[in-house]
């Protein structure tokens, strides 16, 4: 998580306006997503750790603290920002026994499918936070790949409570590709007569990715000019998991085929639940 600080206005409505820098999502028109399915859940047990959360909007209404928040989306750089800022005119100093001051939640459909503090440690030392009059800090988490969608986001602030979300707000995920595919024809050889595609898939999102099983990828083989794929070449596989950077090689044996010219396609559904497009093309001839 990034923290910034920033200097904030006194009224809520001009905190706004000093914000509009980053985009609020919000749904575009277009296809409707396909139910993730329990694929997507995330291990029941966030939900209970390290505190339990539920998906209702909650808010300071009465902040013990004095702090005022806001929650934003930035789709570009795919973050969520907690704006949390001081719109007294006295200092506000809040503290916590641990290093641990923020947590987000996302959710879809009631079930919860992200949360920032999972599966992290954070340092046993009391950590304090001091406001100055008109002062703010920004809190910022990169969000993982998830699939295209709208989503419910909450954002904790412990010094204020663990036991409500201090702002909420509804997200719209927009759709991209994180894995980059080409495909190579690799001709038979003396160590091995059968002819070979080569699909390399690296990941080029800039993170570690773990899709459920639901995501993946064909590779589907046609005579060059027709409308129907052979049965029986080609494959289709799951993507699992793709550390960041990282490039992964996939060999699909070419058996039976008579001379000819052929077309091979490889199609995700990474970037849209529901429906494959073609990520990556090419020709080859079979002597």
């Amino acid at each position: 998580m990034v923290k910034r600080t920033f200097k904030a206005v006194i009224a809520v409505c001009m905190l706004t306006a000093v914000l509009g820098s980053v985009a609020m999502a919000a749904p575009a028109d277009g296809p409707a997503v396909q139910d993730q399915g329990a694929g997507w859940q995330v291990p029941w047990y966030f939900r209970w750790q390290p505190f339990p959360v539920w998906p209702g909007w909650g808010g300071s209404f009465y902040p013990r603290t004095g702090l005022g928040y806001h929650l934003a989306y930035a789709p570009e750089a795919k973050e969520l920002i907690l704006y949390v800022y001081n719109p007294t005119n006295k200092p506000i100093t809040v503290s916590q026994p641990s290093a641990f001051m923020v947590d987000f939640v996302l959710w879809q459909d009631g079930q919860m499918v992200w949360r920032s503090s999972a599966n992290r440690s954070y340092a046993q030392v009391v950590t304090s936070e001091t406001f100055k009059p008109g002062e703010g800090k920004a809190y910022k988490e990169s969000l993982p790949w998830l699939p295209a969608g709208t989503y419910f986001a909450q954002a904790y602030y412990l010094p204020e409570s663990k036991w409500s979300p201090v702002a909420s707000s509804y997200i719209w995920v927009q759709a991209y590709e994180p894995l980059q595919y080409s495909v190579d024809y690799l001709a038979p050889t003396w160590s091995n007569p059968n002819p070979r595609l080569r699909v390399t898939i690296k990941n080029v999102s800039g993170k570690d990715i773990t899709l459920p099983y639901q995501y993946g990828y064909q590779v589907l083989v046609k005579k060059a000019g027709a409308k129907e794929y052979l049965p029986n070449v080609g494959m289709s596989q799951s993507v699992g998991t793709i550390e960041k950077d990282a490039t992964r090689y996939v060999f699909v044996n070419l058996r039976g085929l008579t001379p000819g010219t052929y077309q091979v396609d490889v199609r995700s559904n990474v970037a849209h639940l529901g429906w494959y497009s073609v990520v990556a093309q090419a020709w080859f001839r079979v002597w």
